[in-house]
C-alpha cells in the first residue's frame, strides 16, 4: 500500500536514520525486471537524472501471508497473488509536487501474451514484469521504478505508527473486511483495522437508526485509501518529528514486507525523501481512472473499462505535461478596494515569483474573483492555488492575461502550502460564476490616480445567475447605493461565509472543533 511505502520514506528523510538505513537496505528484496525493450521505451526507465520527476508503480498484494486473521477475509492465501491496489505515483522535485492516480483493479485489461482479463490479474499471470508492462501499454506511460507490499506489510507499518486516527461520523461496519466501529469520532485504527478499514467494498453506516450502504463499490474503496494515506502521513510526521527512533521502527517493519526493482538506490530514495521532507500530505495531488461498467451478455458484471479521452488531461500528468503553469510564468494584474490588502497580496504572490504588473482600484466586491483571457486559464488556476479562500475563476474576452480583483474574503496567500492544482480547479468549476463579477471596462487605474476605477460603482450581476445566499445578494443590491453601503454589505457576507466550516477534503479528518488522535 502506498501508506506503507510513503511512511518509510518519511524515515528515510530523518538524518538520524540514514546510516540505520544503509545497514538493512540489503535486506530489501529487489524485483528483478529483465533489460528488454517494450513497445520503444525500456520496461523500467531506472536511470533518472537528479531532479527529474519519477514515476512509481505502486502495488499492494492480496496475499494473507503473515496478516491477521480479523483481517483476512477474502484475501488470496498464497505467496503470489492478485493486485488488490494499482498506484501510479509522480514525484517532481523541482516544483515539490506530487500526484497519485489510483487505477481500479477491475479494470479489463489487454494483458500482453494473455487472454484479456481485469488487470490485477496481470500479477498473478506473468509478475511484476508483465503488470508494467500492461500498464505501460494501455495508458502510454513511462515508469521508473516498482514498489510491491503486502498487507502484512501495510499492518506493521500501521501498528509501528502507534495506529492512525481516524473520524467516523457514524458508526461503520463491513461484513466482508470484518470491519466494526461500533461509535461515531475518533478511533486510533491499528494495523488490523486498518486494513478492515482501506479494504471495505461494501462500507456500511449506521444512518438515522438505519444501516445503509454508503461505499459500495471500488471507487468509495478508493477515494477512502488516498484519504487514508494523508491521515497515515500526517501521522508518520509527526512522530517522526517526536522520535526518531519510531521511524527506525517503520525500516524494520517493512524491511521484509516491501519489495522495489532492482535498479532503485538507496540515494535516490534518500535524495527524493529530503526533497520532500518539508511536503504538506494535504498538497498531494489525489486522481483516480475515470471507467465505465462492462457485463458479460448475460448480464453478469465483467468489469470496468477505461473511460478514453476523459482521462487524458490526468494521464498527461504522469506522461511529463506539466500540471498547470509555473509562477515564474505568470503575469498578472492586482485590483481591489483596499490597499491593506492588495500590498498584502502583492508581497506574497510576488515572494512567491509571480510577476505583478501593478495595483489597481476596483469597485468592492464579497467574494474575490480571478478573470483571464483566452488561453490564460492555467496561469488564472496557478494564481487562485495560493489565494485563500480559493477564488471565483472566470474567462473574459475582454481579458488579456490574468488580472485578480480581490474581495472582502481575501484573508490571504497561502505561502508555505498553496491548495494542489487540482483542488483549485476543482473548487474553480464547482463555484461557477459569481453573482457579483468585476467589470474590465472599469480599467483598473493605478492606485491614486483618482480615475473612474475606483469610483465605487457597483460590478456587473450576472444575468440569470443564482446568487449564493441572501447575504450575497443584499449586498448586490446595497452596492448600487453606493461606495461605503457596499462596503459595509459585503463585509458582513463575508462574515458569515467565514462563520460556515469548510467541509474536509480528507474523510476520517475530524470537523471544526474536534480533534483526533
Amino acid at each position: 500500500m502506498l501508506a506503507s511505502l510513503a511512511v518509510i520514506v518519511v524515515a528515510v528523510a530523518s538524518a538520524e536514520t540514514v546510516q540505520y538505513v544503509e545497514e538493512v537496505w540489503e535486506e530489501y528484496e529487489p524485483v528483478q525486471f529483465p533489460g528488454t525493450v517494450q513497445y520503444g521505451r525500456e520496461l523500467l526507465r531506472s536511470a533518472t537524472e537528479p531532479g527529474e520527476p519519477v514515476n512509481f508503480l505502486v502495488v499492494g498484494t492480496d496475499s494473507s501471508v503473515d496478516v491477521a486473521p480479523g483481517a483476512a477475509s477474502g484475501i488470496n492465501a498464497a505467496g503470489r497473488a492478485l493486485a488488490d491496489v494499482i498506484m501510479l505515483v509522480r514525484l517532481d522535485p523541482e516544483s515539490l509536487s506530487a500526484w497519485v492516480l489510483s487505477i481500479p483493479r477491475d479494470l479489463w485489461a489487454e494483458i500482453p501474451g494473455a487472454q484479456d482479463h481485469k488487470i490485477n490479474s496481470a500479477l498473478l499471470i506473468g509478475g511484476a514484469p508483465l503488470l508494467v508492462e500492461t500498464v505501460t501499454s494501455m495508458f502510454d506511460v513511462e515508469i521508473n521504478h516498482y514498489v510491491e507490499i503486502d498487507f502484512a506489510g501495510f499492518q506493521q507499518v500501521v501498528d509501528t505508527l502507534g495506529g492512525v486516527p481516524v473520524w467516523f461520523d457514524h458508526p461503520a461496519r463491513d461484513p466482508k473486511s470484518q470491519l466494526n466501529i461500533a461509535t461515531s469520532g475518533c478511533h486510533v485504527l491499528d494495523g488490523e483495522q486498518a486494513l478492515q478499514y482501506v479494504r471495505s467494498r461494501t462500507y456500511t453506516e449506521l444512518i438515522d437508526g438505519r444501516w445503509r450502504v454508503t461505499g459500495g463499490n471500488d471507487f468509495h474503496r478508493i477515494a477512502r485509501q488516498q484519504d487514508f494515506l494523508v491521515l497515515a502521513l500526517d501521522r508518520a510526521i509527526a512522530r517522526g518529528a517526536r522520535n526518531p527512533a519510531a521511524m527506525i521502527g517503520m525500516i524494520n517493519a517493512g524491511a521484509d514486507l516491501v519489495s522495489f526493482d532492482q535498479d532503485l538506490t538507496l540515494g535516490e530514495l534518500v535524495s527524493l525523501a529530503r526533497d520532500f521532507s518539508g511536503f504538506s500530505p494535504e498538497n498531494l495531488n489525489r486522481e483516480r481512472l475515470e471507467v465505465y461498467t462492462l457485463y458479460w451478455p448475460d448480464g453478469r458484471y465483467k468489469g470496468e473499462a477505461d473511460a478514453g479521452s476523459v482521462n487524458e488531461p490526468r494521464l498527461e500528468v504522469f506522461r511529463g505535461a506539466s500540471d498547470g503553469a509555473s509562477p515564474a510564468d505568470v503575469v498578472l494584474r492586482l485590483a481591489g478596494f483596499n490597499d491593506s490588502k492588495l500590498s498584502d497580496a502583492s508581497a506574497g504572490l510576488s515572494g512567491e515569483g509571480f510577476e505583478i504588473l501593478g495595483h489597481f482600484l476596483a469597485p468592492a466586491i464579497p467574494e474575490t474573483v480571478i478573470l483571464h483571457g483566452t488561453g490564460a486559464e492555467d496561469a488564472a488556476l496557478t494564481v487562485a492555488r495560493y489565494l485563500d479562500p480559493i477564488p471565483y475563476v472566470v474567462a473574459d474576452e475582454r481579458v488579456e492575461g490574468v488580472i485578480t480583483v480581490l474581495g472582502v474574503d481575501y484573508r490571504g496567500v497561502l505561502v508555505l502550502a498553496p491548495e494542489p492544482f487540482s483542488v483549485a480547479r476543482e473548487r474553480a468549476e464547482a463555484r461557477g460564476v459569481p453573482a457579483v463579477l468585476p467589470d474590465p471596462a472599469d480599467g483598473f487605474a493605478p492606485v491614486g490616480t483618482g480615475s473612474s476605477g475606483a469610483s465605487g460603482r457597483p460590478a456587473t450581476p450576472v444575468s440569470g445567475t443564482p446568487v449564493s445566499g441572501t447575504a450575497v445578494s443584499g449586498a448586490a443590491v446595497a452596492a448600487s447605493a453606493g461606495p461605503a453601503t457596499a462596503v459595509v454589505a459585503v463585509q458582513a457576507a463575508a462574515q458569515a461565509s467565514r462563520d460556515d466550516p469548510p467541509s474536509s477534503r480528507v474523510r476520517g479528518r475530524p470537523p471544526a472543533g474536534e480533534s483526533c488522535g
